[in-house]
C-alpha cells in the first residue's frame, strides 16, 4: 500500500509530470489534511495542477457521486481546467470522472449530467447558482469547493462565491487560489480558520492573525484527552466484543464518507468529553453566574459554528471564554448566553460590527420563543 507521499508522486506521473512546483508542496499536503485555503497565487506556476493532484487523491475510497465542485470565473476557463484533468484521466490512469457545464441555456443536459453522479464537477458560479436554486445540488454531499479566481474575474465573482458558500454544509472544504492579495480578506470572511498561502513568502497564516482565537488544548487538556483516548484504545482491543463493534464499524462505513470519518470520530470524542451540544464546554462556575441571552443576526448560513462565534466573541469583547454560556445556532441567527458583568461589553463591542461579510446585529433576545427579524 502506498502512503501519502507515494500516492501523490503517482497522481503527478499520470499527468505527465515529473517534479512538484513550490506552490504545489505548500498546496497539496494541506489540502489532504482537509484545511480551508486561501492561496495568492502570483506568478508562481502549477496552481491547476496543485488541487488536481488534491481533489483525485481527496476521493480515493470515497463512494460514487459528486463530491467536488471547480469554479472559475469564464467557459474559457472551464475549458482549460476541464482539459488539465482530462491529462490526469487519460487512458483510465486515474478512476474519477470529471465533467463540466459549458452550453448556455442549457439547464436540461446538465441534470442528464448530473444524474450520472460524477466525482467533479467544473462550471462558472452562474450555473451552480441555478442549480443550487432549482435544488439540483444535494450540497450536504460535496465534500470540496474550489475556487480559481483565474486572470479575469468578473465585478461580483465574489459575491457569487459568497452565495455559493451560503448553501453549503461548514464541513465542506473551500480551496480559494487567487492572483490578487487584495482578494484574500474578501474570502477570509468565508471561511472558519483558513490557512493563508503567500506566494512571496511562503509561509502559512492562519486565522491566528485575525480577531478569532485558534482553540488550543492546554498541556494539562491534551495529556488528560491522550490517557482517555489510550484507555478507550485498549478497551477496544481487550474487552469489547468484535462481532458487535464490527456491526457498528459497518454502520459509520455505510453512513459517514470515507473522508470524514476522522471529523466523525473527532465529534464523537468532543460530545464525550465535553457533554455538550453546543459545541464547547460550559463553565466549571456556571451555577455560580447569572446569563443574559442576547440575539445575534447571524448563523450557519455565514459557514459558522458555535465554537468559531465563541471564539470571536470572546477575542473581539476581551472577555473570557467561560463569560459565554449556552450558543443556539440556526441557519440565520443565534442565541448566546452571556455572563451578567460582560454583557454590556458584548453589545458595545460587537453591534454594528462586521464580521463574515455581515454588518452584525446584536440585542437582547425576545422572552417569546420566535427569533429577532434580521
Amino acid at each position: 500500500m502506498v502512503n501519502r507521499e507515494q500516492r501523490i508522486l503517482q497522481v503527478l506521473h499520470s499527468g505527465g509530470f515529473s517534479e512538484l512546483t513550490f506552490l504545489q508542496k505548500s498546496i497539496i499536503p494541506l489540502a489532504l489534511d482537509g484545511q480551508n485555503i486561501i492561496a495568492e497565487t502570483g506568478v508562481n506556476a502549477g496552481k491547476i495542477v496543485s488541487y488536481i493532484i488534491s481533489s483525485i487523491i481527496y476521493l480515493d475510497d470515497s463512494d460514487p457521486g459528486l463530491k467536488v465542485l471547480v469554479i472559475v470565473p469564464s467557459v474559457e476557463d472551464v475549458k482549460k481546467v476541464s482539459e488539465q484533468y482530462a491529462l490526469f484521466c487519460r487512458e483510465g490512469a486515474e478512476k474519477v470522472s470529471v465533467v463540466s457545464f459549458l452550453e448556455e441555456n442549457n439547464t436540461k443536459g446538465e441534470l442528464a449530467v448530473l444524474e450520472k453522479k460524477p466525482d467533479i464537477l467544473i462550471s462558472t458560479p452562474d450555473k451552480i447558482i441555478d442549480h443550487i436554486r432549482l435544488g439540483n445540488f444535494d450540497t450536504d454531499s460535496i465534500l470540496t469547493c474550489i475556487v480559481d479566481c483565474g486572470d479575469d474575474q468578473y465585478n461580483g465573482f465574489s459575491n457569487d462565491i459568497e452565495f455559493i458558500h451560503s448553501a453549503f454544509s461548514v464541513l465542506t472544504r473551500f480551496w480559494v487560489f487567487t492572483k490578487d492579495r487584495e482578494m484574500i480578506p474578501i474570502f477570509h470572511h468565508l471561511l472558519i480558520d483558513p490557512e493563508i498561502i503567500y506566494s512571496n513568502r511562503g509561509i502559512k497564516s492562519s486565522t491566528s492573525e485575525s480577531q478569532e482565537e485558534k482553540m488550543e488544548f492546554s498541556a494539562d487538556q491534551e495529556s488528560k484527552y491522550a490517557e482517555l483516548i489510550k484507555k478507550m484504545v485498549k478497551n477496544i482491543r481487550e474487552e469489547e466484543d468484535a462481532n458487535e463493534m464490527n456491526q457498528f464499524k459497518k454502520l459509520v462505513k455505510r453512513n459517514v464518507p470515507f473522508t470524514m470519518r476522522g471529523y466523525f470520530s473527532a465529534y464523537l470524542f468532543k460530545n464525550l468529553v465535553t457533554n455538550t451540544k453546543t459545541g464547547h464546554a460550559p463553565s466549571q462556575n456556571r451555577a455560580d453566574k447569572e446569563y443574559k441571552t442576547l440575539f445575534f443576526n447571524i448563523g450557519r448560513t455565514r459557514g459558522l459554528n458555535p465554537q468559531a462565534l465563541l471564539r470571536f466573541i470572546a477575542a473581539s469583547a476581551e472577555i473570557d471564554n467561560s463569560e459565554i454560556g449556552q450558543i443556539k445556532m440556526h441557519d440565520n441567527y443565534s442565541f448566546v448566553d452571556v455572563a451578567e458583568p460582560s454583557v454590556q461589553k458584548v453589545l458595545d463591542t460587537l453591534n454594528s460590527k462586521v464580521y463574515r461579510g455581515r454588518t452584525l446585529a446584536v440585542n437582547f433576545a425576545k422572552k417569546s420563543a420566535e427569533a429577532p427579524k434580521a
